[in-house]
């Protein structure tokens, strides 16, 4: 093996010796991480809530990670989704589970397709916390593809 062969494999077991290809592995639990507090909005003239992250939250913003769960359609056509820690008939939207508990869905172009209600599925993604955008969820993923 010449030099310049051990010095790349030195380098690759240095780079996953500490993990730098590896993602985040993001729990429903570290997601219930979170408090609401109501606040008035007055551009949209109702209380609307406002998350406060813990730190461990907060260090995850940006970075990708990976999370398991249900795959649950935001609109009639199927192709809005949100992964949520329950099925559908116990998710956030049926009114049984809090809004941590369920992450919107951005999809890459090449990994977006139609998913069955209730498909469990790992996926893949860059998280992003959403302090108070009341146009979006308290979750987000961006550049999703599946695990």
């Amino acid at each position: 093996m010449t030099f310049s062969s051990r010095l790349a494999l030195t380098f690759v077991f240095f780079l996953y010796s500490f993990n730098v290809f590896a993602q985040t592995k993001l729990t429903w639990e570290t997601l219930s991480h979170v408090k609401f507090e109501k606040k008035f909005s007055e551009e949209l003239g109702f209380d609307i809530n406002e998350a406060t992250f813990d730190p461990d939250l907060q260090l995850m913003d940006g970075q990708e990670v990976i999370i398991t769960g249900y795959m649950i359609p935001m609109d009639v056509l199927g192709i809005q989704f949100v992964v949520s820690q329950h099925p559908n008939a116990s998710c956030f939207f049926c009114g049984k589970a809090g809004p941590e508990t369920v992450v919107q869905l951005f999809f890459k172009p090449s990994a977006r397709r139609r998913f069955k209600t209730d498909e469990r599925l790992t996926l893949k993604g860059m998280l992003k916390l959403n302090k108070i955008n009341d146009q979006q969820l308290t979750y987000i993923m961006n550049d999703v593809e599946t695990h």
